[in-house]
């Protein structure tokens, strides 16, 4: 295809995106508006490119819908401007800032979430369980797995091997669609740096959705923990 005619290709809008995401999962504008805090009416105008969305109001679409920014902003044009294709792509977590998921077992961080369908997922996870019946059990997910303990010690417990304790400095590399699970060894925390990877397209949106639900299959009753997602600095 010549440069001119890449150039001249429509890019979707914000309210594109967020009526499409709407759409694929057969959310009602009052389902959005339950899961990220923001009205119907608001939401109505955004998705027919009434009002721009402020940047408060995409960490709300993003957190209470469990997508990344890159999902909702990549390659959005709403002034109609022509919008030169590039091939590269960047992007950079300061400290340990990222989306994060949580409940009194476990701290996801997600990092670089402003790039949309990575086929490599980075994260930080502080591990705070020590037994498989804190966790529900192993679980598993698609694509490969690696694990670098930072801080503490972890047992690794995987559905086709003999437990393995990982300390500061040891790593491991799996097959994530094995039964798998992170335990704390000892009083203490551990913190582990992750990265899953597959080439199944929306790899963050499909993992997130995953923890999700197994996250909030273990939210004590009466308990103020959350776990819904919440983009936030840590």
């Amino acid at each position: 295809m010549p440069t001119e005619a890449l150039s001249n290709l429509s890019t979707p809008s914000i309210g594109e995106a967020l009526r499409e995401r709407r759409g694929y999962h057969g959310w009602t504008l009052s389902d959005v508006a339950a899961k990220t805090g923001i009205s119907k009416s608001t939401l109505s105008k955004i998705e027919n490119d009434l009002i721009s969305p402020s940047y408060q109001s995409i960490l709300q679409l993003c957190a209470g819908l469990g997508i990344e920014i890159g999902d909702l902003v990549s390659g959005s044009n709403s002034k109609g401007e022509d919008l030169r294709r590039l091939t590269g792509r960047r992007s950079v977590s300061h400290g340990e800032a990222g989306l994060v998921m949580a409940d009194d077992n476990f701290t996801y961080t997600y990092f670089c979430t402003d790039i949309a369908h990575k086929r490599i997922i980075p994260m930080m996870i502080e591990v705070r369980a020590n037994s498989l019946n804190e966790v529900g059990g192993l679980w598993n997910h698609v694509g490969e797995e690696y694990v670098y303990v930072l801080e503490g010690a972890i047992e690794l417990q995987t559905e086709l091997y003999e437990p393995t304790i990982l300390s500061k400095g040891d790593s491991a590399y799996f097959d994530s669609t094995m039964g798998h699970a992170y335990l704390a060894t000892g009083d203490q925390p551990a913190k582990l740096l992750v990265m899953c990877s597959s080439a199944t397209p929306n790899l963050a949106q499909t993992l997130r959705e995953v923890l999700s639900e197994r996250l909030g299959k273990r939210v004590k009753k009466g308990s103020n923990k959350k776990d819904a997602v919440a983009d936030k600095e840590i």
